[in-house]
């Protein structure tokens, strides 16, 4: 089957931000979904909020459901990259990548969305675990365009068997 490719990021890396962009650079090669885009404008599916922690029984299966919807798409032959906050362990099939910016970027871009200050901490610890489980990852602390062709660029070196480390490339 088509391979399925997963960006992984805590909240404020910019993974809602790049998907437009990506889509832009990738047309009719590449289905590009984000996991959010089946919340409603408050977060919630089906009623549910799915950052609330009462909602962590449901997480299973709404991992379960993504993984559905990519099979679905990918039996066609195109390949897919979900965009998500999971870990592999959530969402075990994939080649991983880790869209991260630095905790002040973060912390910053976060309460410009009106976050309290407990669940910033909390989305910086996420980036950190994260950071350990996917630790090749691309800056999302640049222009969306430079994001997603970065994210494109480890897609197309996934896809021909060549390593790419993107993180130096942007370094300094």
């Amino acid at each position: 089957m088509t391979r399925l490719f997963v960006v992984t990021g805590a909240p404020g890396s910019g993974k809602t931000t790049v998907v437009p962009e990506l889509v832009r650079l990738s047309p009719g090669n590449l289905v590009v979904m984000d996991m959010d885009e089946l919340l409603d404008d408050n977060g919630r599916l089906l009623g549910i909020d799915i950052s609330s922690p009462t909602a962590a029984p449901i997480w299973p299966a709404y991992n379960a459901l993504w993984l559905r919807i990519t099979e679905l798409i990918r039996r066609s032959g195109i390949p897919v990259l979900l965009l998500s906050p999971a870990l592999p362990k959530e969402l075990p099939e994939g080649r991983w990548l880790h869209l991260d910016c630095p905790d002040a970027v973060r912390r910053k871009r976060l309460a410009g969305r009106g976050w309290p200050e407990e669940d910033i901490e909390e989305a910086l610890a996420d980036a950190a675990e994260i950071r350990k489980h996917v630790p090749r990852s691309v800056r999302g602390d640049v222009t969306p365009e430079r994001s997603a062709k970065s994210i494109l660029d480890w897609i197309r070196g996934e896809r021909f068997g060549k390593t790419l480390n993107l993180w130096g490339r942007f370094r300094g």
